[in-house]
């Protein structure tokens, strides 16, 4: 038994529990999940709330395979067995719902948090505000794209809390997405005065290209692809900047760099295997339009320089296979 497991022991055994956390929490920060589990196993077994719904954040962020697509949630669920006023597990087990893909669950259990947060469990204090609630609420509506349903939120939260920086920011955001692109842009202008982020400017440059302006729309795009290595998890919002600067290009008349973009998400997309239905959409609209534009004669740089070797040439070489393979079969190889 390790010296740390022995002194969490010891603690848990003088119901000092908040300090055997401690040590539980120091040996995920060494990476020893091995020895942060167990600690948290033997404060789970001596009613240590807290331990229950540290081991279901464990599942639901950090753990590769969040406990076999689990996402915490039965750890979640035994908390609120317990406590079910518990504004942070209802938070928490939103997430694992989400997780799952249900959607509305998990809208209903944000609703839920919200709802009993005048008389939430004494035996905690909730970590994020009513405020902060109702904002996570928001941004879950915004990743399920019900874009209509979080800017009636959104508008109720301005009316309440007042206008700061994340308002700025999905307002403009949800303006767009709701079609009022002319307004969207006041927001996402102000927005990026404060923070220049990569999705306010592919807001912006959405906006402007629903409004056909385009020189203005590739600007925003270009904007976007200068810092698109930062983006890891968000093949979808790759995808659109680069394929719409395509078709920015296109509708200005630069036509063959309209080629280099598509050939860019072409091969990008190439290498993701199987695609979601709506980036499937794009690539096959973005191979229509090159072969569109091929058909006109508009040279393909890329192509160019892959191109193969002209017909005399290959016709030569295989003359030269032939003669070789001949004098090979004489020599008796």
């Amino acid at each position: 038994m390790s010296d740390a497991i022995t002194k969490a022991k010891q603690y848990i055994e003088e119901e000092n529990y908040s300090e055997a956390i401690k040590i539980a929490r120091k040996r995920h920060g060494k990476d020893d999940i091995e020895e942060y589990l167990a600690i948290l196993d033997l404060l789970i077994d001596n009613d240590y709330l807290p331990a229950l719904e540290e081991k279901g954040m464990y599942y639901q962020y950090y753990d590769e395979s969040h406990d076999d697509g689990d996402y915490g949630e039965k750890y979640f669920d035994a908390y609120l067995q317990k406590q079910p006023r518990s504004i942070n597990t209802l938070c928490d087990k939103a997430m694992s719902r989400f997780n799952k893909g249900k959607i509305d669950e998990a809208l209903e259990y944000m609703d839920k948090a919200e709802e009993k947060y005048s008389s939430y469990s004494r035996i905690e204090k909730p970590r994020i505000s009513k405020k902060e609630v109702k904002m996570a609420k928001i941004e879950l509506l915004i990743q399920s794209k019900k874009y209509e349903d979080a800017l009636t939120n959104l508008n109720n939260y301005e009316n309440q809390n007042g206008y700061d920086e994340k308002v700025k920011s999905y307002k403009g955001l949800l303006l767009q997405k709701n079609g009022k692109n002319e307004e969207s842009l006041e927001y996402l202008d102000d927005a990026l005065k404060e923070n220049e982020t990569i999705l306010i400017n592919n807001s912006k440059g959405d906006a402007l290209y629903s409004l056909g302006r385009y020189k203005e729309a590739l600007k925003s795009y270009t904007t976007c692809i200068k810092y698109e290595n930062e983006v890891t998890d968000d093949l979808g919002l790759i995808t659109n900047f680069n394929y719409k600067s395509a078709y920015c290009e296109i509708k200005l008349g630069n036509e063959e760099e309209g080629v280099k973009y598509l050939n860019k998400t072409i091969n990008m997309l190439n290498e993701h295997g199987r695609l979601p239905k709506d980036i499937e959409a794009i690539y096959q609209k973005c191979s229509f339009e090159k072969e569109r534009i091929m058909k006109k004669g508009i040279e393909d740089s890329e192509f160019k320089q892959n191109k193969f070797l002209p017909s005399k040439y290959a016709i030569l070489i295989l003359i030269i296979i032939l003669i070789l393979y001949v004098i090979l079969k004489i020599f008796g190889y």
